[in-house]
């Protein structure tokens, strides 16, 4: 297995995604002994846990005690059962998962697990859970699609409007010669609104003197289709309000000027041998998923020998006021000019401007 290596260009056609479907997931049921093995053995330890289980079985919704996580603990240790899912996705995949990314890492409890993958799962058995998964590709492609993009992932378009506000402004004050392409990456751009966000504020600002490109990288490769494709398996409410969201920009423009591809932020990016005019990287820097100094100043590094001299950084996020106690806005902004960036005064997040010399 190995990652995606070609960008994907953005298309809603149904040929298209069942195509892309193919490349990155294996069809039908699976076939695995060892996975087999698994399931039973996780039968066995939940029967257990529900003759002895003074609660009552786990249901949907149920408000979870102290004294039911700790005899769910006890028989059914939720490390054990992330390893046999954790088998079962890699399985499934024709690509290598990012699996510290998947919300099962995170869970206490089998309990809490389940908890978290409502609304698909209705009953509290992991072996039947595990069976039941590698029967069904379906199933087990909504399963994916939950664990890996919860709802709490992305969903948002114009997330950062005072952002755009700043970039439009700047853009109207830093026009290019007649004929120029404004090249622009969203950098950790998960499900891709923010990427088509950007896309949408420089078709209006360079409209009439210059083109444009935008590319978005991620490193989830499911995160990867669904940007391109938007495709949302486990959440058709979601799937049908992003699609109407973008169509209107896939209509007006070429596809091919957008492009997601895979990326990590704590690797330099190969020479390209050109520059981002403007760089966006929102909702990681300074987050739960980046936050140690030294990962930090190499992800603002790599970032910065991306952009092109005259060009713009801005990075931004929504998250709980905990973690800007361990990264603070000012740290975020002395990591912009500890790189070279001379700073501007942003409403949202930060930004930096490469000096032309």
């Amino acid at each position: 297995m190995s990652h995606p290596s070609l960008p994907y260009t953005p298309s809603f056609d149904d040929a298209a995604v069942q195509s892309g479907l193919q490349q990155l997931l294996v069809p039908g049921p699976l076939r695995d002994d060892d996975l087999e093995r698994r399931s039973i053995r996780l039968t066995g330890m939940f029967s257990l846990y529900a003759t002895f289980s003074p609660h009552g079985l786990w249901a949907p919704g149920l408000v979870l005690t102290h004294g039911m996580r700790s005899l769910a603990e006890q028989c059914l240790p939720v490390a054990e059962i992330v390893r046999s899912l954790e088998r079962m996705i890699v399985r499934s995949l024709r690509v290598s998962p990012v699996l510290a990314g998947s919300v099962i890492r995170n869970a206490a409890t089998w309990l809490d697990l389940l908890d978290q993958l409502q609304p698909l799962v209705r009953h509290p058995d992991p072996g039947r859970l595990l069976r039941e998964l590698m029967a069904d590709d379906g199933k087990r492609r909504r399963f994916l699609w939950r664990i890996f993009l919860p709802p709490r992932y992305g969903c948002d378009f114009d997330r950062y409007p005072a952002q755009g506000a700043v970039l439009r402004n700047w853009l109207s004050r830093n026009r290019l010669s007649a004929g120029s392409v404004v090249r622009c990456l969203d950098a950790a751009c998960g499900t891709g609104e923010g990427t088509y966000e950007l896309a949408r504020i420089v078709h209006e600002a360079v409209a009439g003197w210059g083109g444009w490109r935008v590319d978005g990288t991620t490193l989830e490769p499911l995160e990867l289709f669904s940007a391109a494709h938007g495709y949302f398996p486990h959440d058709p409410e979601r799937q049908a309000a992003f699609r109407s969201r973008v169509a209107p920009l896939l209509t007006a423009v070429p596809a091919k000027r957008l492009s997601f591809r895979q990326g990590d932020l704590t690797l330099p990016a190969p020479a390209t041998g050109h520059g981002y005019r403007i760089i966006v990287c929102n909702g990681v820097l300074g987050g739960p998923l980046l936050h140690e100094k030294r990962q930090l100043t190499e992800g603002v590094a790599n970032l910065v020998a991306l952009l092109e001299p005259g060009g713009i950084l801005l990075a931004a996020d929504r998250f709980h006021g905990g973690w800007k106690k361990r990264v603070s806005h000012n740290d975020l902004r002395d990591l912009l000019v500890g790189g070279g960036l001379q700073p501007l005064a942003v409403e949202d997040g930060v930004a930096g401007v490469r000096p032309l010399a």
